[in-house]
């Protein structure tokens, strides 16, 4: 598995790695800043020729469940996969993150296994 964080747009780079990877993972979240641009996305690279199910929304820095209920229920509308599984915002993770560590690496047993949900997820989604 390679992960690659490429730019935020569509670039002759990004098409190129998107032709190649099994699987395109789009953070995103829930404010508009976030949410229009990454679908623009999306619509570049299948309108490119990506096949729409290589294409994949996860949503991160989320406030509440409602909240991620609502996103999901919009992105579903736009014809690309979601994952169902989603990263809320905690300062946990942010303080695990500067400390050189990976969000999966947080001390909280409930947000270590949000992150495994997530994980679990993406690898399904490939199968």
């Amino acid at each position: 598995m390679l992960i690659i964080d490429g730019p935020a747009r569509t670039s002759k780079s990004t098409l190129e790695i998107a032709q190649k990877a099994d699987l395109i993972i789009q953070p995103t979240g829930a404010s508009r800043a976030d949410l229009v641009p990454a679908v623009k996305e999306f619509n570049a690279l299948k309108k490119a020729g990506i096949p729409p199910k290589k294409l994949l929304f996860v949503l991160t820095r989320l406030s509440t469940l409602a909240e991620a209920k609502a996103i999901q229920e919009y992105l579903k509308k736009t014809g690309y996969a979601c994952s169902p599984h989603y990263i809320m915002e905690k300062a946990s993770y942010k303080q695990v993150q500067n400390e050189g560590k990976s969000i999966g690496e947080v001390s909280y047993t409930s947000l270590r296994k949000q992150v495994k949900g997530l994980i679990t997820s993406l690898l399904d989604y490939l199968n």
